[in-house]
């Protein structure tokens, strides 16, 4: 089998690629577990504004729907976000708004 794979790829090739799987495999040894696994550092939410309420006059205090969502990674907060207004209940005329805050610990 090692002689049909050196005539296919060559020798270069192959070290390549061992020490690509090697590296990999020393990398997931030694990083088994991401730094944020254990703790959501984001908080994700969606309000439902009433009519004639827009932008930074919308919070969760003068909305009339708030939903909000744990999670990970900064990166989350927008599609969680999206995600959740799907849930919100809207009155005619109503806007909504999305926001992303690091939790506190």
């Amino acid at each position: 089998m090692l002689e049909i794979a050196r005539s296919i790829l060559g020798v270069r090739q192959l070290a390549g690629i061992f020490l690509i799987l090697m590296l990999g495999w020393a990398w997931v040894w030694l990083f088994d577990q991401p730094a944020h696994a254990q703790s959501p550092g984001y908080m994700a939410g969606a309000l439902a504004c009433p009519p004639g309420v827009e932008g930074p006059d919308c919070t969760s205090d003068t909305a009339l729907d708030v939903l909000t969502q744990p999670v990970v990674l900064v990166t989350e907060c927008p599609m969680v976000g999206t995600l959740l207004t799907t849930h919100l209940s809207l009155p005619a005329g109503g806007t909504h708004k999305t926001f992303c805050q690091r939790r506190r610990s």
